[in-house]
């Protein structure tokens, strides 16, 4: 786990352009021949509004939000097959939730006093009046994007990557270096391959992570697709069902679904890669919130990310009709473990 990922894309700055075009790639097994040709993903990037958006078959799905403005740039939101939002920035309670985000509460540089929260950087911000709802930026503790690169859009697939770093105050505390993999799947279906590192680029950085409050990465889903308030259903690898049988278990994979109109169900899975190691535990709440959290090694327990080392986690996201089974989830997540999505 605490290694540099394998993968390595030739860095590039690239254009804030919408681009699109062809490209060859083997076919997952799970995708649908009737409408894999049709399928398109095309990429927009607005620096000034601080706004990545990833377009399939020509309708918005996934808007990441990066402006100076954020505590924590974010996705928001992920949208369903059929286009309705699934996730959600900020609630009531827990208003420091961000859709789909990364962040750990206790990460402190070597020779720093204190440590960074970027898990609960909305409260490091000010506010206006003391009767102010939100704080604002500027936030103490914070991810600030930095850039895109890598750019490559062709036909089904797109891939980029970016480069953030993590602030206490003035002082910055690690790198964080992500690479994404998008492929639409066809009839609105699309698939998000996330890879991330935190490397220790200013000095040796600890992380300290309790038994419960983290996963890494996250993810909200709102109140039309959350079990208590949505008649939304979560299901893992194992048949787990709701946060009662999925919560704290080990798992390959977990996938949360709702109803739809009409009758129908549409879901978000996410999947954990291969190369994290063995399959483990796992984050979830019928409110809405879940995600992976850490191997053994590194589950509830400090440990110290050496300068120059890095700790990377990897997960895929597939956003699908129907429930787990008629999504063809388990299927497809094999597909990912080989290579075929």
């Amino acid at each position: 786990m605490m290694r540099r990922i394998c993968e390595r894309w030739l860095m590039v700055m690239m254009a804030a352009t919408c681009l699109s075009g062809t490209l060859s790639v083997g076919k997952a097994l799970s995708e649908d021949p009737a409408t894999t040709a049709k399928a398109r993903v095309a990429v927009s990037i607005d620096d000034q509004a601080g706004r990545l958006t990833i377009r399939v078959d020509g309708e918005p799905k996934i808007v990441y939000c990066y402006d100076d403005s954020v505590d924590l740039p974010h996705f928001d939101p992920f949208c369903s097959a059929s286009g309705r939002p699934m996730t959600v920035k900020m609630t009531d309670p827990y208003p420091h939730h961000r859709s789909f985000w990364v962040g750990e509460k206790h990460v402190q540089l070597s020779g720093q006093s204190e440590h960074a929260d970027v898990y609960n950087a909305l409260y490091s911000g000010v506010k206006a009046s003391p009767d102010a709802k939100r704080a604002v930026a500027p936030f103490r503790d914070r991810v600030t994007h930095v850039s895109f690169g890598d750019l490559e859009i062709d036909g089904n697939n797109a891939t980029f990557s970016e480069k953030l770093t993590w602030y206490h105050g003035s002082t910055p505390v690690l790198d964080e270096h992500r690479q994404y993999r998008v492929r639409a799947l066809g009839n609105g279906e699309y698939f998000l391959d996330f890879a991330f590192q935190l490397t220790a680029a200013y000095g040796d950085v600890t992380v300290k992570r309790d038994t419960s409050h983290y996963a890494i990465p996250y993810i909200r889903m709102n109140d039309s697709f959350n079990v208590e308030s949505g008649g939304g259903r979560i299901v893992n690898s194992e048949g787990g069902i709701n946060q009662e049988g999925t919560d704290k278990q080990i798992a390959n994979w977990v996938d949360y679904h709702a109803p739809v109109d009409g009758g129908d169900r549409e879901g978000l899975a996410c999947f954990l890669h291969p190369s994290t190691g063995p399959p483990h535990r796992w984050l979830t709440r019928d409110y809405g919130t879940w995600g992976p959290r850490a191997p053994k090694a590194f589950h509830a327990t400090t440990f110290t990310i050496a300068k120059g080392e890095s700790y990377d986690q990897r997960v895929g996201l597939l956003v699908h009709h129907g429930d787990s089974q008629s999504g063809r989830v388990d299927q497809r997540y094999q597909d990912y473990c080989d290579g075929r999505l």
